[in-house]
């Protein structure tokens, strides 16, 4: 047992550092331990034990000395810490220490005789009462300074994850404004044309307007249909970029069918191949390899991403002193058969700072305006929505190799439904529709597209929509947002698959994208039509002529 009955020799007056009392080399140090405890028996058990096995020790003889100590920058990697001292006890050292943000961090260990509720119950890592045991005073040490440590690359985890929360709020904030900007100037500009056109149409009729303004009217018409198609291009951009951001959070919902890697290959290679032949031979490597079950489309980008990326990493001019190749083959992997897809180049390599980072959104070292950064992170994710995985190597001046694995074998992926027009059947049948959004425009922009051929109901909240068909309304079709605030969209889907299980095939779910696992558990789940905002009208009346004409 340590305790005041055992005497080490010694000294410990202050504070002195454990290095002065130790013949330990550093590199055999466990980590540095500060001791504070009045009593210098005691602080000299201690020094004496935690020096035998590795520890380096600092003393100080109460709450203020070691304060003073830690506020001169020296920063121990625990703290044995008395609780009843004089000057200043543990509970004062604990409460200044934990509201200083570099001193909170130090894990402590306290000690006392105390037996008291109020010493057990001191806020610290480990709480051991005097007579201390040794090898119980040992054990609890390494177990706070390894719990301490998991805490802090925890922490330094979380910096990582906001410093590239940063990079993909600014990406995002980038790639949005830009269009964001010319579509909010193009409509302040079309309504300024508008509406002294408004104003010349809506005076009294006496007499029928001069041929020069009627030309005027005409050219403003022209200029304001040429600014709101520059706003459905910047509204696609927007669109675009919110979707390949929705990509990295969900699984694929691609269409899957039997996919030849080698066409998918070659059609890529065909898109790139200007840009390649100017920088690189291209070298070919093919193996006999089976069909897989995928999105011939979403790897076709895979593969001409890391092409593009292959080519754009070597300098054009001397293509014969550069390679870029691609190589197919199939392997054992852990669960079976995968088929793996290397594509490598000469070129310029990547730091391993750039390559930690390099398959983050938003993450590009192309210069401004020549990538969004985008293009790896998707890429992975597709490569992960067909179960397989994509792992990278670079060194600096030697290249890059990408490889894709996937796995061989039937999909379990389930093909979506898809809206098809039918030929010959473009007689409309007219329906009564309700619309249930919490955003009044949504609500208002469905009516006004769809009321020349349907009746269109509108309401904002999920319990109205419950009381009409409590009220006995019909309805042939439903088009109900997910996402609102007082009932949810699964919650009314419960509700109507309950109480009236005869309205389930009608309806139809929108969705911005889904936030919680429990939406994201739903649209995986539910039986019915999920629609993606933003949606184009020309496909929401093709949904919904396509859903009555089940429906009759």
């Amino acid at each position: 047992m340590i305790g005041q009955a055992e005497v080490v020799g010694g000294r410990a007056h202050g504070l002195s550092v454990g290095d002065e009392r130790s013949s330990l080399e550093p590199a055999l140090a466990r980590g540095h331990v500060l001791v504070v405890e009045d009593e210098e028996i005691i602080r000299d058990s201690l020094g004496a034990v935690l020096e035998e096995q590795g520890y380096r020790v600092s003393f100080a003889e109460n709450g203020r000395v070691a304060l003073r100590w830690l506020s001169a920058g020296n920063l121990p990697d625990l703290i044995v810490l008395d609780l009843r001292m004089p000057v200043m006890d543990g509970w004062e050292f604990r409460a200044v220490q934990k509201d200083d943000p570099k001193l909170g961090c130090i894990p402590v260990v306290a000690i006392s005789a105390d037996g008291s509720a109020q010493a057990a119950a001191i806020s610290a890592q480990a709480y051991l009462r005097k007579p201390l045991d040794g090898n119980e005073l040992l054990k609890t040490i390494k177990r706070v300074l390894a719990e301490a440590e998991k805490q802090k690359v925890t922490r330094l985890d979380d910096t990582e994850r906001l410093a590239s929360l940063g990079r993909l709020a600014a990406g995002v904030g980038h790639e949005i404004n830009n269009p964001l900007a010319f579509v909010m100037l193009n409509l302040s500009q079309a309504l300024d044309k508008l509406r002294p056109s408004i104003r010349s149409i809506g005076e009294p009729l006496g007499s029928p307007l001069p041929g020069d303004e009627l030309e005027e009217i005409r050219a403003r018409l022209v200029g304001v249909t040429d600014m709101l198609e520059d706003c459905q291009v910047g509204g696609e951009r927007i669109r675009e970029t919110v979707s390949n951001l929705q990509r990295l959070a969900r699984i694929g919902d691609q269409h899957r069918a039997p996919v030849d890697l080698h066409k998918v290959i070659e059609s890529s290679l065909s898109m790139v191949w200007n840009q390649i032949r100017h920088r690189a031979r291209l070298v070919k490597l093919f193996t006999q390899v089976p069909l897989i079950q995928g999105s011939a489309a979403a790897l076709g980008q895979v593969f001409l991403n890391l092409l593009v990326n292959a080519a754009q990493a070597i300098p054009e001019g001397d293509a014969e002193r550069n390679e870029i190749s691609i190589g197919t083959k199939v392997v054992a992997g852990p669960m079976g058969q995968e088929l793996v897809v290397t594509i490598s180049d000469s070129g310029m390599g990547m730091t391993p700072e750039t390559l930690s980072h390099v398959f983050e959104p938003f993450f590009t070292t192309k210069a401004f305006g020549q990538g969004t950064g985008l293009g790896l992170s998707i890429s992975r994710q597709t490569i992960r929505d067909h179960g397989g995985r994509m792992m990278v190597e670079s060194t600096v001046g030697q290249g890059t190799v990408f490889r894709v694995v996937l796995p061989v074998g039937e999909s379990t992926v389930v093909s979506p439904e898809t809206v098809v027009e039918l030929p010959g059947e473009a007689t409309t049948l007219r329906g009564r529709l309700l619309v249930v959004d919490d955003e009044p425009l949504i609500g208002r922009i469905i009516q006004t597209a769809l009321k020349k051929e349907h009746e269109v109901c509108v309401v904002q909240d999920a319990s109205e929509a419950i009381a009409r068909l409590e009220r006995g309304e019909t309805f042939d079709l439903i088009l109900c947002d997910v996402v609102m605030p007082d009932l949810s969209g699964p919650e009314f889907y419960s509700t109507v698959a309950n109480r009236w299980p005869d309205l389930v095939p009608r309806l139809v779910f929108m969705t911005g994208g889904a936030f919680t696992p429990g939406t994201v558990e739903f649209m995986e789940r539910v039986q019915t039509r999920v629609l993606s905002k933003p949606f184009k009208i020309d496909r929401l009346k093709r949904l919904v002529r396509e859903r009555l004409r089940g429906k009759n």
